[in-house]
């Protein structure tokens, strides 16, 4: 039975008694209680996890219970509460970093020492430790609700202050003369010509533009929808999920320009995939596509031919992900608000907008001198 009690803080939890049956041993029957739940259906998952663990004799000693089979406990319940894609990271980044420390050792044998020493190794290797330190510390809730432990050690250190990045702005996007160099170089090259100006033109994310549909694309208004994005599962499987927040389903106006680089690769995509054995004559068709296979593009194809521009042209490289970059700080030196820039980025807090792409270009700063010279006039 499911029972809500009040915590020591005030705050309410969650807990069940469970019966795990008779002690062949001393005859006495065997009761485990479990306690912490933040809801009622977190209790109930586990209560019937718990209870079918019993009846296929699954169930771990608790005194025994490894960080690992902590983790197996935790991941079934998780992965009942958020999207595959997600779940395919969180479960990458804690089996590459996180079982390797901790994986064999039974969780009531791990010190708050050994805690701070992995969070301090976390924090000297990766710039997003405190992450790895928060999936931690969740496994080991799990174990301390699984009875296994009274405490968790992860609750008890002492996270190290994050590093200030020292980043070069410039090396993370183009320049108006840099953007259009680099588009000169692809300007023959009828699909990737589209795709790169229109993500600098549009600023959508990678996902997004794997997941455009013709249907999405308004020659006569000038417009893009984004309703959708591209995500990825196990074994790289590619997922058409929703966009990443409410803000992020818009539709945004798009330039002539762009808008014929599209429509010229409508054409020639209709022609190539023909060839190909693909009569595509629907809205429906992705935009972006294997010419052969007629399958999504993947984002490290897309990726890897940035790569072999930049390279055979002796090119500054920038990240995929920098063209949206590109596209929020043209945005800002062509005198667009910061309201505009966050409705055609698709961000649901301005601060995002104003924390990661608000930065001012050389050329902003001259800008800014001349008209203040302007204005002032002596």
């Amino acid at each position: 039975m499911i029972k809500k009690y009040t915590k020591k803080d005030g705050s309410t939890a969650y807990m069940f008694v469970a019966y795990l049956g008779t002690d062949p041993v001393t005859g006495k029957q065997k009761r485990t209680t479990r306690r912490g739940f933040k809801t009622k259906r977190d209790a109930t998952i586990a209560e019937a996890k718990l209870l079918s663990d019993v009846d296929n004799n699954k169930l771990v000693n608790q005194d025994n219970m490894t960080f690992q089979q902590a983790y197996d406990g935790w991941y079934e319940q998780y992965k009942l509460s958020v999207k595959e894609s997600t779940l395919n990271v969180v479960n990458s980044l804690v089996r590459k970093t996180i079982l390797p420390e901790f994986g064999k050792i039974k969780v009531k044998d791990i010190s708050i020492k050994q805690c701070q020493s992995a969070v301090n190794k976390w924090w000297e290797h990766y710039a997003n430790f405190r992450h790895y330190k928060t999936y931690a510390t969740q496994i080991l809730d799990y174990a301390v609700i699984a009875g296994a432990i009274d405490s968790n050690p992860f609750k008890k250190i002492r996270v190290p202050r994050s590093k200030e990045k020292v980043v070069n702005e410039t090396d993370l996007y183009y320049t108006k003369e840099e953007l259009k160099t680099f588009l000169s170089f692809i300007q023959d090259d009828v699909m990737y010509y589209a795709i790169f100006r229109t993500l600098a033109f549009t600023g959508l994310r990678k996902g997004e533009l794997q997941a455009l549909q013709w249907k999405d694309i308004d020659f006569d208004q000038l417009s893009l929808t984004v309703n959708k994005t591209v995500t990825y599962g196990e074994k790289s499987r590619q997922i058409i999920n929703s966009t990443k927040t409410r803000a992020s389903n818009r539709t945004i106006s798009i330039d002539k320009g762009t808008a014929l680089a599209l429509k010229k690769w409508q054409i020639e995509q209709r022609k190539v995939l023909l060839m190909n054995g693909y009569a595509v004559k629907s809205n429906e068709q992705f935009i972006f596509t294997n010419t052969e296979t007629n399958q999504l593009l993947s984002k490290m194809t897309i990726t890897h031919k940035l790569w072999y521009i930049c390279d055979s042209n002796n090119f500054k490289r920038i990240k995929l992900h920098g063209f949206r970059h590109t596209c929020c700080s043209l945005l800002f030196e062509s005198g667009a608000t910061l309201q505009e820039v966050q409705a055609r980025l698709g961000h649901s807090d301005i601060k995002t907008t104003m924390n990661i792409y608000a930065h001012v270009t050389e050329y902003q700063q001259e800008k800014t001198a001349n008209k203040l010279a302007a204005y002032i006039n002596f």
